[in-house]
């Protein structure tokens, strides 16, 4: 957690209770939520000192260990793996400081087998509980921490113990549970064997979204509707209706209930009764949590009868939920649900009689919109079209869908073709809503694909709550002004002749974005593989989504291996490239990336200095690219260059090597960056593209830069890293450093040499 996002959040709940005062709550409630709040982040400060404790260090990658444990989760098995969570009972052989109790552990190819509850002494490859560290990147190691999980982990080899004996009590109640869910999802599929969107109807179940094919989550996720596909407040809040409506009818024919308890009371039970056991359905996953805790307070306030105490609910379910599961603050979907909770109750404020259809149709649009600014800082996707598509998808799925499949599923539980016909009813009108979803996703006016920072999305949802009072009309100018923050640039342009650069955190790979003042070039796009990880997609498109790059006027390829190449369709598909270079061209717009070839951007000038014309796609025959700014400072990109091509280039051009910031070859062994190399052309800083062990630099090359004072930054160590340059050398702190958090390992600073590593006079480098 950074230092000014817990201010922010501060800030936040002190005029929450100042706001909340005006709305008529307590100032002791007010005053009590604020107090709940700080207390929330000292819990999160001492759990994760506690996961920090038990989690997987870098030091323990690669290392193997095995353990007796249980499997306490519902399988993933896609073609070519299986994905499930372990709970560690006991350690048979591990490495020293393997203290980790919650793992998740992937197997090659998928094991079938694998069910919930399976106990066996299992052997593992061990992986840090961290991830690439990017802009706009996915927090792996704050999803491990929310999730209680301490790494993960390859299974090589399971010895299956079977059931544990009845005596050994030791069973996982998760385990159970996910057995239970397992069963079911087993009968659903035996039931309707032949339905369009079997994913579909598991998520909205049973909370199982593995079955999801990308297309369907693609046109609920640009739509703004994919909070639909999740089980959390909205369907537990429905079935606790859909009960509560059966309770109320049932309550004429329970003559000694109505003799022990007020029929309210009698009808909150029941409803809370019927939303636990479908939380169940869904694993009882943190948003089901949370869900339940948020209706055990709004059914309290029910049956107090008064309306002040729905502000008051809301804030003790917040202080509940923080209570029992701290690091939940720290996920999207905490902030999504009570926001969302908070604007409905803004705008019933005050007002008499329940609400009609049309009272209906104006929250769904006014949810939207409110949720839209938290939706651009946390997935980088603001959706226009949303309020129209959840005025649709929500009571289609509300009032339609969810009844008929929960019938279904309770139907097929006893029988399955008894369930066969209400689960082909919901599937064929899950059919129609997913080509009404594609055609509205289809819209590009109406779907924007960018990150706006957290301030500015806090200012937009600000401006909703000002637009939200009784007298939003006097405050028009405050709601401009708080919402424009949601269309301000995200960073200062460049000067002419200046370069901006950032190489991207990608592991066993490379992926470098050059910007000049109104041009952007990517160098090579990252690993990839087909139908599995591509950087292209899930790192290198959120990365410039974050830093606004919206097209690509060029992509160099250096050469044509797959750590280099594999995630250009990734990248294509996010965004237009007006032109590539590669050594092997092939599709539309694309040339050989040879010697010779330059050109002028905005002052900023660039040359291709290798490969000669005619040769093949290899390493030898990487790109090197030379970027020189308008002040002299001098960049140089190799690719993957090494061996045959390093030494043509020292021979051929002898004095067009010098440069201030040299990006080392992917993959750098031995034979590269010779000594020759750094005695004629030393460079200020290197930066080197490697994973989270340090693979991708020979321990040679580390020595060779160390004996010739060059200070080195990796990206496996210190995430993406960055720099601005035109007349000087400006070079940022890695993005750990940038964007330290709580669970994370303190990052390393860059090496610079052995003591007595001195810069020659303007060599220095701006830190």
């Amino acid at each position: 957690m950074t230092p000014g996002l817990v201010v922010v959040l501060l800030v936040i709940t002190v005029t929450a209770a100042a706001g909340l005062r005006r709305l008529d709550v307590r100032t002791t409630g007010a005053w009590t939520a604020s107090l709940g709040m700080l207390v929330a982040w000292a819990l999160v400060f001492a759990t994760s000192t506690d996961w920090r404790d038990r989690s997987l260090g870098p030091s323990l990658a690669g290392e193997e260990v095995t353990v007796r444990a249980t499997v306490t989760s519902l399988p993933e098995h896609a073609g070519h793996r299986s994905r499930f969570r372990i709970a560690v009972e006991a350690t048979v052989e591990a490495p020293d400081g393997f203290r980790a109790r919650e793992l998740l552990v992937s197997t090659y190819p998928a094991r079938p087998s694998v069910t919930p509850g399976t106990r066996g002494v299992m052997r593992l490859r061990l992986r840090p509980a961290t991830g690439p560290a990017n802009p706009g990147g996915f927090d792996r190691a704050g999803w491990y921490y929310r999730e209680g999980l301490h790494g993960s982990a390859t299974l090589l080899d399971l010895e299956n113990l079977g059931d544990m004996p009845a005596a050994e009590a030791a069973v996982p109640w998760r385990a159970r549970l996910h057995g239970t869910r397992a069963w079911l999802r087993d009968r659903l599929e035996a039931a309707a064997p032949e339905l369009r969107h079997p994913g579909l109807v598991q998520a909205l179940v049973i909370g199982d979204r593995q079955a999801m094919t990308r297309p369907e989550w693609q046109a609920f996720l640009r739509t703004g509707t994919n909070h639909l596909m999740a089980i959390s407040g909205l369907h537990v809040g429905l079935v606790a209706g859909f009960v509560g409506l059966l309770a109320a009818g049932a309550w004429s024919g329970l003559g000694p209930v109505q003799r022990r308890m007020r029929k309210a009371a009698f009808i909150a039970l029941a409803s809370l009764a019927g939303a636990a056991i479908y939380a169940a359905l869904a694993g009882f996953s943190i948003p089901t949590q949370r869900a339940l805790i948020m209706l055990v307070a709004f059914m309290a306030a029910l049956l107090w009868r008064r309306e002040a105490f729905a502000w008051r609910g809301l804030m003790l379910a917040a202080i509940a939920v923080v209570l029992w599961q701290p690091a939940s603050v720290l996920a999207p979907g905490f902030w999504f649900s009570f926001g969302a909770v908070a604007a409905i109750l803004v705008r019933l404020q005050g007002r008499a009689g329940r609400p009609g259809w049309r009272e209906a149709g104006s929250l769904q649009v006014l949810l939207a919109l409110a949720m839209l600014p938290l939706s651009m800082a946390w997935f980088q996707l603001g959706s226009w079209v949303a309020p129209l598509a959840n005025l649709v998808a929500v009571p289609v799925i509300s009032l339609l869908v969810l009844p008929v499949l929960l019938v279904g599923a309770e139907l097929a539980a006893l029988w399955a073709p008894l369930g066969q016909p209400f689960l082909q009813a919901g599937d064929a009108v899950l059919a129609l809503l997913v080509v009404v979803l594609d055609g509205l996703s289809g819209l590009p006016v109406l779907v924007d694909e960018r990150r706006v920072p957290l301030a500015a999305s806090l200012l937009g949802g600000l401006a909703v709550v000002i637009a939200l009072q009784p007298r939003s009309r006097r405050a028009g100018v405050w709601v401009l002004l708080a919402g424009i923050a949601l269309i301000l640039p995200m960073r200062p342009d460049l000067e002419a002749g200046a370069v901006r650069a950032l190489l991207l955190d990608v592991g066993n790979g490379q992926a470098m974005l050059l910007q000049t003042r109104h041009h952007n070039l990517l160098f090579d796009a990252g690993p990839g593989r087909e139908g599995g990880f591509s950087a292209g997609e899930q790192i290198v498109a959120p990365a410039f989504r974050a830093e606004g790059v919206r097209h690509l006027d060029r992509l160099i390829l250096s050469h044509e291996h797959a750590a280099h190449t594999g995630g250009v369709d990734g990248v294509r598909a996010a965004m237009p490239v007006a032109e590539t270079l590669r050594r092997i061209p092939g599709g539309n717009h694309e040339r050989a990336c040879e010697a010779g070839e330059h050109w002028h951007w905005d002052g900023v000038q660039f040359e291709v200095l290798h490969p000669p014309a005619g040769w093949d796609g290899s390493a030898s025959a990487s790109c090197v690219l030379k970027v020189e700014t308008a002040g002299g400072v001098r960049l140089l990109l190799t690719g993957g260059l090494g061996g045959l091509g390093e030494a043509v280039l020292m021979r051929d051009l002898p004095d067009r090597r010098a440069s201030d910031l040299l990006v080392l070859p992917r993959g750098a062994g031995g034979d590269s960056l010779s000594r020759g190399w750094l005695e004629d052309a030393r460079p200020r800083l290197a930066w080197a593209s490697t994973d989270a062990r340090g693979r991708g630099l020979a321990a040679d090359v580390r020595e060779r830069l160390d004996s010739a004072c060059v200070p080195l930054q990796e990206t496996g160590l210190h995430g993406a890293l960055r720099l601005e340059a035109n007349s000087e050398l400006e070079v940022a702190p890695g993005h750990r450093a940038r964007h330290r958090h709580l669970w994370q390992p303190a990052s390393r600073p860059p090496s610079r040499g052995p003591e007595g590593c001195n810069p020659a006079s303007g060599d220095e480098i701006h830190w």
